[in-house]
């Protein structure tokens, strides 16, 4: 029976926002070595999330957007 390959660990993309108001979707293998990555190129986050976290998020606001807005319509003014 073979043995399994090593596996390397997979990196995680981080959806990051600096202090210079710059966004990125940023790979690391975790958390810490992402601070350690945004740091030696003389970037400080102020928002960090998981980037799948991020998107599902942010489908969650553009349907909640979407269903006030289809209620606004159907209002009378």
């Amino acid at each position: 029976m073979m043995q399994a390959k090593n596996q390397y660990p997979q990196p995680i993309e981080y959806y990051v926002v600096t202090t210079c108001c710059r966004n990125f979707v940023w790979s690391a293998l975790d958390y810490d070595s992402l601070l350690l990555s945004l740091h030696f190129r003389g970037y400080t986050p102020t928002f960090i999330m998981p980037y799948e976290e991020y998107l599902a998020e942010m489908e969650l606001a553009d349907e909640y957007l979407k269903r006030e807005e289809e209620r606004e319509l159907k209002e009378p003014a």
